[in-house]
């Protein structure tokens, strides 16, 4: 059964900015790799919901790490996952999760 996952708009600007940055940084082909790999971590969470932790970010978010990026994202009653933010490890993640952008 296909697991639901509903990206927020700032997880898929953070999605088109990790492939943007890492393309030009590294290679498109490692950019497809890291988008495919947060995939299949966002395709876990959805089939196993509660499987990650949570966090003291405001709301409780569940966290999934794919390489250097923490995937924030709320349960959805059985029906999967509503992905928030998709943020790289070194970013200040109490400052980004903690404003509006969240």
């Amino acid at each position: 059964m296909a697991h639901r996952i509903t990206l927020s708009r700032p997880a898929r600007d953070d999605l088109d900015a990790i492939w943007d940055y890492l393309a030009q940084e590294a290679s498109p082909e490692i950019a497809d790799f890291v988008i495919a790999r947060i995939f299949a971590a966002m395709n876990a969470a959805a089939e196993h919901p509660f499987l990650y932790p949570t966090t003291e970010f405001r709301g409780k978010p569940r966290r999934v790490n794919v390489f250097e990026y923490a995937v924030f994202y709320e349960p959805q009653n059985g029906e999967g996952i509503f992905v928030l933010r998709i943020i790289h490890g070194r970013r200040n993640l109490k400052k980004v999760l903690g404003s509006s952008n969240l």
